[in-house]
Protein backbone atom coordinates (compact mmCIF):
# COMPACT_ATOMS: atom_id res chain seq x y z
CA UNK A 1 0.00 0.00 0.00
CA UNK A 2 2.84 2.39 1.30
CA UNK A 3 4.64 1.82 -2.30
CA UNK A 4 1.56 2.54 -3.92
CA UNK A 5 0.67 5.71 -2.48
CA UNK A 6 4.33 7.04 -3.04
CA UNK A 7 4.25 5.77 -7.05
CA UNK A 8 0.80 8.33 -7.16
CA UNK A 9 3.00 10.86 -5.38
CA UNK A 10 6.06 10.32 -7.61
CA UNK A 11 3.96 10.59 -10.43
CA UNK A 12 2.14 13.74 -9.51
CA UNK A 13 5.76 15.47 -8.53
CA UNK A 14 6.87 14.84 -12.54
CA UNK A 15 4.17 16.08 -13.39
CA UNK A 16 4.25 19.56 -11.26
CA UNK A 17 7.94 19.84 -12.90
CA UNK A 18 6.70 20.02 -16.05
CA UNK A 19 3.37 22.07 -15.43
CA UNK A 20 3.17 25.38 -16.90
CA UNK A 21 5.42 27.69 -14.74
CA UNK A 22 3.88 30.48 -16.33
CA UNK A 23 1.15 32.63 -15.40
CA UNK A 24 -2.70 33.51 -16.60
CA UNK A 25 -2.77 37.65 -16.87
CA UNK A 26 -5.69 38.17 -20.05
CA UNK A 27 -8.23 36.51 -22.57
CA UNK A 28 -7.81 38.36 -25.84
CA UNK A 29 -11.24 38.65 -27.96
CA UNK A 30 -10.07 36.13 -31.02
CA UNK A 31 -7.13 34.30 -31.89
CA UNK A 32 -4.35 35.65 -34.02
CA UNK A 33 -4.03 34.05 -37.86
CA UNK A 34 -1.03 32.36 -38.31
CA UNK A 35 1.95 33.43 -40.12
CA UNK A 36 3.27 30.06 -40.29
CA UNK A 37 2.71 26.54 -39.44
CA UNK A 38 5.04 24.19 -38.38
CA UNK A 39 4.74 20.67 -38.70
CA UNK A 40 5.84 18.32 -36.24
CA UNK A 41 5.54 15.02 -36.85
CA UNK A 42 8.74 13.57 -37.64
CA UNK A 43 9.42 10.73 -36.97
CA UNK A 44 6.24 9.84 -35.73
CA UNK A 45 6.77 7.73 -32.89
CA UNK A 46 8.11 8.77 -29.33
CA UNK A 47 10.96 5.79 -28.67
CA UNK A 48 13.38 7.39 -26.45
CA UNK A 49 13.73 10.17 -24.24
CA UNK A 50 14.61 13.85 -25.94
CA UNK A 51 13.38 16.68 -28.42
CA UNK A 52 11.20 15.65 -30.94
CA UNK A 53 11.49 19.16 -32.31
CA UNK A 54 13.47 22.43 -32.04
CA UNK A 55 12.76 25.76 -33.71
CA UNK A 56 13.39 29.32 -33.32
CA UNK A 57 10.04 31.41 -33.37
CA UNK A 58 10.77 35.23 -34.28
CA UNK A 59 9.54 37.61 -31.71
CA UNK A 60 5.96 39.23 -32.94
CA UNK A 61 5.25 36.12 -35.30
CA UNK A 62 2.37 33.66 -35.23
CA UNK A 63 3.20 30.04 -35.14
CA UNK A 64 0.01 27.24 -35.28
CA UNK A 65 2.20 24.58 -34.13
CA UNK A 66 0.60 20.89 -35.54
CA UNK A 67 2.06 17.45 -33.35
CA UNK A 68 1.17 13.44 -33.61
CA UNK A 69 3.37 11.33 -31.74
CA UNK A 70 2.27 7.76 -30.58
CA UNK A 71 4.42 6.91 -27.35
CA UNK A 72 6.15 3.23 -28.35
CA UNK A 73 8.71 3.40 -25.78
CA UNK A 74 7.44 1.22 -23.34
CA UNK A 75 7.50 3.85 -20.40
CA UNK A 76 5.09 6.58 -19.13
CA UNK A 77 6.62 9.78 -19.20
CA UNK A 78 6.06 13.43 -19.60
CA UNK A 79 5.43 14.91 -22.88
CA UNK A 80 6.61 18.52 -22.77
CA UNK A 81 6.02 21.88 -24.96
CA UNK A 82 8.46 24.07 -23.83
CA UNK A 83 9.56 27.96 -24.99
CA UNK A 84 12.94 29.24 -23.91
CA UNK A 85 13.39 33.51 -23.88
CA UNK A 86 15.92 35.01 -22.66
CA UNK A 87 17.17 34.61 -19.36
CA UNK A 88 15.33 36.39 -16.38
CA UNK A 89 13.49 38.50 -18.69
CA UNK A 90 10.03 39.12 -18.61
CA UNK A 91 8.46 36.20 -21.45
CA UNK A 92 4.46 37.31 -22.52
CA UNK A 93 3.13 34.73 -25.21
CA UNK A 94 -0.41 34.85 -26.43
CA UNK A 95 -1.08 31.16 -26.74
CA UNK A 96 -4.18 29.24 -28.04
CA UNK A 97 -3.81 25.67 -27.54
CA UNK A 98 -6.15 22.24 -28.53
CA UNK A 99 -4.28 19.55 -26.59
CA UNK A 100 -5.77 16.41 -26.42
CA UNK A 101 -5.67 13.69 -23.61
CA UNK A 102 -3.49 10.66 -24.65
CA UNK A 103 -5.85 8.19 -25.97
CA UNK A 104 -4.57 5.06 -27.51
CA UNK A 105 -6.62 5.21 -30.62
CA UNK A 106 -4.41 8.12 -33.23
CA UNK A 107 -7.87 9.56 -34.71
CA UNK A 108 -9.99 9.65 -31.43
CA UNK A 109 -6.44 12.29 -30.18
CA UNK A 110 -6.13 14.01 -33.54
CA UNK A 111 -10.06 14.49 -33.63
CA UNK A 112 -10.23 16.02 -29.35
CA UNK A 113 -7.17 17.88 -30.34
CA UNK A 114 -8.85 19.79 -33.42
CA UNK A 115 -12.37 20.20 -31.63
CA UNK A 116 -10.42 21.63 -28.42
CA UNK A 117 -8.56 24.13 -30.48
CA UNK A 118 -11.54 25.30 -32.43
CA UNK A 119 -13.42 25.70 -29.57
CA UNK A 120 -10.70 27.24 -27.11
CA UNK A 121 -10.23 30.49 -25.90
CA UNK A 122 -6.78 31.95 -26.63
CA UNK A 123 -4.72 33.35 -23.30
CA UNK A 124 -2.06 35.46 -22.24
CA UNK A 125 0.73 34.22 -20.48
CA UNK A 126 4.05 35.70 -18.42
CA UNK A 127 6.50 34.01 -17.24
CA UNK A 128 10.23 34.31 -16.44
CA UNK A 129 12.45 33.75 -19.42
CA UNK A 130 10.53 30.37 -20.57
CA UNK A 131 7.27 28.41 -20.35
CA UNK A 132 7.06 24.97 -20.46
CA UNK A 133 3.53 23.21 -19.81
CA UNK A 134 3.20 19.56 -20.14
CA UNK A 135 1.55 16.00 -19.40
CA UNK A 136 1.66 12.43 -18.81
CA UNK A 137 1.77 9.97 -21.90
CA UNK A 138 1.21 6.16 -21.34
CA UNK A 139 2.96 3.63 -23.37
CA UNK A 140 1.22 3.13 -26.58
CA UNK A 141 -1.14 6.93 -25.72
CA UNK A 142 -0.88 9.08 -28.68
CA UNK A 143 0.16 13.13 -27.90
CA UNK A 144 -1.77 15.20 -30.34
CA UNK A 145 -1.99 18.85 -29.91
CA UNK A 146 -2.62 21.88 -32.01
CA UNK A 147 -1.07 25.14 -30.06
CA UNK A 148 -0.98 28.65 -31.65
CA UNK A 149 1.95 30.84 -29.95
CA UNK A 150 3.02 34.60 -30.55
CA UNK A 151 5.92 35.89 -28.58
CA UNK A 152 7.25 39.09 -27.97
CA UNK A 153 10.52 38.29 -28.28
CA UNK A 154 12.54 35.32 -29.58
CA UNK A 155 12.04 32.25 -28.02
CA UNK A 156 13.60 28.59 -28.65
CA UNK A 157 10.85 26.31 -29.16
CA UNK A 158 11.41 22.48 -28.34
CA UNK A 159 8.66 18.93 -27.59
CA UNK A 160 9.88 16.70 -26.04
CA UNK A 161 9.61 13.36 -24.39
CA UNK A 162 10.68 12.62 -20.64
CA UNK A 163 13.58 15.03 -21.08
CA UNK A 164 14.93 18.01 -23.20
CA UNK A 165 18.87 17.98 -23.11
CA UNK A 166 18.93 16.15 -26.96
CA UNK A 167 17.70 16.82 -30.02
CA UNK A 168 17.08 13.22 -31.78
CA UNK A 169 18.70 13.09 -34.98
CA UNK A 170 16.00 12.19 -36.86
CA UNK A 171 13.85 15.19 -35.52
CA UNK A 172 12.50 17.30 -37.78
CA UNK A 173 9.97 20.44 -38.19
CA UNK A 174 8.35 21.25 -41.51
CA UNK A 175 7.56 24.75 -41.81
CA UNK A 176 4.05 26.02 -44.19
CA UNK A 177 4.66 29.58 -44.75
CA UNK A 178 0.43 29.69 -46.42
CA UNK A 179 -1.20 27.62 -43.23
CA UNK A 180 -4.74 28.99 -44.11
CA UNK A 181 -6.41 28.40 -47.34
CA UNK A 182 -9.28 29.88 -48.83
CA UNK A 183 -12.16 28.98 -51.46
CA UNK A 184 -15.17 29.93 -53.11
CA UNK A 185 -18.20 27.79 -53.87
CA UNK A 186 -20.58 29.18 -55.57
CA UNK A 187 -24.02 26.37 -55.65
CA UNK A 188 -26.84 27.74 -57.90
CA UNK A 189 -30.42 25.79 -59.86
CA UNK A 190 -27.76 25.41 -62.85
CA UNK A 191 -24.42 23.92 -60.62
CA UNK A 192 -26.16 21.85 -57.72
CA UNK A 193 -23.01 20.25 -56.44
CA UNK A 194 -19.27 21.19 -55.70
CA UNK A 195 -16.47 18.71 -55.35
CA UNK A 196 -12.82 19.33 -53.79
CA UNK A 197 -10.11 17.72 -51.85
CA UNK A 198 -8.22 18.62 -49.33
CA UNK A 199 -5.07 17.33 -47.95
CA UNK A 200 -3.07 17.05 -50.96
CA UNK A 201 0.51 17.08 -51.18
CA UNK A 202 2.34 20.27 -51.15
CA UNK A 203 3.94 21.27 -54.59
CA UNK A 204 7.05 22.89 -52.90
CA UNK A 205 8.09 19.80 -50.24
CA UNK A 206 6.67 16.76 -52.45
CA UNK A 207 4.79 16.09 -49.45
CA UNK A 208 0.85 15.74 -48.11
CA UNK A 209 2.58 16.05 -44.68
CA UNK A 210 2.60 19.98 -44.28
CA UNK A 211 -1.63 20.10 -44.70
CA UNK A 212 -1.97 18.65 -41.85
CA UNK A 213 -3.21 21.25 -38.79
CA UNK A 214 -3.82 23.83 -42.27
CA UNK A 215 -7.04 25.71 -42.12
CA UNK A 216 -9.59 25.70 -44.67
CA UNK A 217 -12.02 28.23 -44.62
CA UNK A 218 -15.11 27.43 -47.80
CA UNK A 219 -17.00 30.52 -48.25
CA UNK A 220 -20.86 28.96 -49.61
CA UNK A 221 -22.84 31.11 -52.34
CA UNK A 222 -26.31 29.70 -52.58
CA UNK A 223 -29.81 31.14 -52.48
CA UNK A 224 -30.47 32.36 -48.97
CA UNK A 225 -33.03 30.43 -47.11
CA UNK A 226 -32.26 26.98 -49.70
CA UNK A 227 -29.97 24.01 -47.34
CA UNK A 228 -26.90 22.98 -48.10
CA UNK A 229 -25.45 19.40 -47.13
CA UNK A 230 -21.89 19.16 -46.67
CA UNK A 231 -20.22 15.39 -47.25
CA UNK A 232 -17.07 14.07 -46.57
CA UNK A 233 -15.22 10.91 -47.84
CA UNK A 234 -12.08 9.66 -47.27
CA UNK A 235 -9.85 8.63 -50.61
CA UNK A 236 -8.08 5.83 -49.02
CA UNK A 237 -7.13 4.50 -45.60
CA UNK A 238 -9.62 5.91 -42.57
CA UNK A 239 -10.69 9.52 -41.92
CA UNK A 240 -13.31 11.83 -40.03
CA UNK A 241 -13.80 15.51 -40.03
CA UNK A 242 -13.76 18.17 -37.77
CA UNK A 243 -15.14 21.73 -37.84
CA UNK A 244 -17.50 24.97 -37.42
CA UNK A 245 -20.25 25.78 -39.78
CA UNK A 246 -21.36 29.38 -39.34
CA UNK A 247 -19.21 29.40 -36.43
CA UNK A 248 -21.02 26.40 -34.42
CA UNK A 249 -18.76 23.35 -33.82
CA UNK A 250 -19.29 19.81 -35.68
CA UNK A 251 -17.60 16.56 -35.65
CA UNK A 252 -17.91 13.34 -37.63
CA UNK A 253 -17.45 9.78 -36.73
CA UNK A 254 -14.25 8.29 -37.90
CA UNK A 255 -15.31 6.47 -41.13
CA UNK A 256 -13.15 4.16 -43.58
CA UNK A 257 -15.30 4.26 -46.82
CA UNK A 258 -18.16 5.76 -48.61
CA UNK A 259 -20.01 9.11 -48.54
CA UNK A 260 -20.80 10.75 -44.51
CA UNK A 261 -23.40 13.77 -44.75
CA UNK A 262 -21.21 15.79 -42.38
CA UNK A 263 -23.98 19.01 -41.91
CA UNK A 264 -27.36 20.14 -43.08
CA UNK A 265 -27.79 24.25 -42.82
CA UNK A 266 -30.03 26.77 -44.12
CA UNK A 267 -28.13 29.48 -45.91
CA UNK A 268 -28.39 33.03 -44.61
CA UNK A 269 -28.22 36.66 -46.27
CA UNK A 270 -24.24 36.13 -46.49
CA UNK A 271 -24.22 32.38 -47.71
CA UNK A 272 -22.36 29.85 -44.71
CA UNK A 273 -18.52 28.82 -44.31
CA UNK A 274 -16.99 25.98 -43.09
CA UNK A 275 -13.93 25.91 -41.67
CA UNK A 276 -11.94 22.66 -41.14
CA UNK A 277 -8.65 21.41 -40.26
CA UNK A 278 -7.20 17.98 -41.32
CA UNK A 279 -5.71 15.90 -38.12
CA UNK A 280 -3.43 13.39 -37.04
CA UNK A 281 -4.47 9.79 -36.73
CA UNK A 282 -6.70 9.65 -40.21
CA UNK A 283 -5.46 9.56 -43.73
CA UNK A 284 -5.52 12.19 -46.39
CA UNK A 285 -6.58 13.36 -49.14
CA UNK A 286 -10.65 13.30 -48.25
CA UNK A 287 -13.22 14.88 -50.42
CA UNK A 288 -15.76 17.12 -49.82
CA UNK A 289 -19.03 17.42 -51.28
CA UNK A 290 -21.13 20.49 -51.16
CA UNK A 291 -24.75 20.06 -52.50
CA UNK A 292 -28.05 22.51 -52.53
CA UNK A 293 -30.82 20.32 -51.59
Amino acid sequence: MLQRVLSVLLRFALLAAVTLSIALVGRPATAQPADSLLFCNQPEKLRSPGAYADAKLTAGKTYRIFYHYRNVSGATGPFVIAFQGSPGKPLTLLLHKGIAEPDIDPPLAGRQAVSRFLTAAPQTYRGRGYARFGYTVPSRGVASGIVTVRADQDVRFRLYFRNGRRVLPAARVVAVNTPHREQAVALSAGTTAHYVRIGMPEAAANLFDGAYGLIYSFHVSAPAGRRVRIAFSPRGGKAGLVGTVDGRIRQSRIVESGWTVFSESIVGPKGLVLTTLPFGGVFYPVELAFRLL
